[in-house]
């Protein structure tokens, strides 16, 4: 895989971090059609961000590490948000939203694989994307008909800091993806896919090629067969007529995804 972009990563001796408060900083939302991410403080203590470094990937940039003083001056309050605006439409009237250019830099924004994982400093402020000790949080999504041997830098990391389930454990979304929403509302650290909602816009565009065609009918039937949650349709962790009655309502509804 390409490696270009990639900023010099600060190599440290076995250096660690107090996280306490940090982990409370947690990606809540990423909307797929305007190309958000929204991080909260779901902790009761504010969190200052002086320092902190993002460590993002898609399938052709190779690892990208922000600026070392990208976040510099911004707290966030207990049960505060930041927002990343990938398309770089933020207005100053919302100062809690954040231009992805400001604060990069970061891989550009994509469905196909991503991954974005946050970074603490140690005491003397620098960040060791290779210590799972400073790793705060990460997620990682991509589309299913991606090759699932695709290597993500810090992946690993968030395995080893207990973040992340598995570095080849993936959140599947589709091309008409609306919401990856997190639904651990006690907001522990550790998290795996099954701890996000996807959300469509086009449900029955089972095959992912914004069509609704007979190909949408063998893939959910194939999908439903293996119990996989995306033909949870009505999201009650069934897999039972009701899903089955809802794939052909919607089918007769959408003879085309937006």
């Amino acid at each position: 895989m390409p490696t270009h972009a990639i900023a010099p990563i600060t190599l440290l001796a076995a250096t660690s971090i107090a996280l306490g408060a940090d982990r409370d900083v947690q990606y809540i939302n990423i909307l797929g059609t305007t190309e958000i991410i929204m991080i909260q403080n779901t902790g009761d203590e504010p969190v200052d961000l002086d320092g902190w470094r993002f460590c993002t990937q898609n399938s052709t940039s190779g690892p990208v590490m922000s600026d070392p003083n990208a976040l510099n001056g911004i707290t966030l309050p207990p049960n505060g948000s930041f927002i990343i605006r990938y398309a770089n439409d933020a207005l100053p009237s919302f100062p809690t939203h954040h231009n992805a250019s400001d604060i990069g830099p970061l891989a550009p924004f994509e469905l196909d694989v991503y991954a974005l994982s946050m970074f603490a400093p140690d005491a003397r402020g620098e960040v060791d994307f290779t210590n799972p000790d400073q790793m705060t949080d990460h997620i990682q999504w991509k589309r299913p008909h991606v090759p699932a041997g695709l290597e993500v830098a810090c992946s690993d990391t968030a395995v080893q800091g207990g973040l992340w389930g598995d570095a080849h454990e993936w959140v599947y979304v589709r091309m008409d993806l609306y919401l990856i929403e997190l639904t651990d509302r006690d907001f522990g650290q550790m998290h795996t896919p099954t701890d996000y909602n996807v959300i469509l816009e086009c449900r029955t565009d089972f095959s992912d090629d914004g069509i609704i065609d007979f190909f949408d009918v063998s893939a959910f039937i194939g999908l439903f067969s293996a119990m996989d949650p995306f033909a949870d349709l009505s999201r009650d962790g069934n897999w039972d007529f009701f899903d089955v009655s809802l794939f052909l309502q919607l089918f007769n509804q959408q003879s085309a995804c937006p």
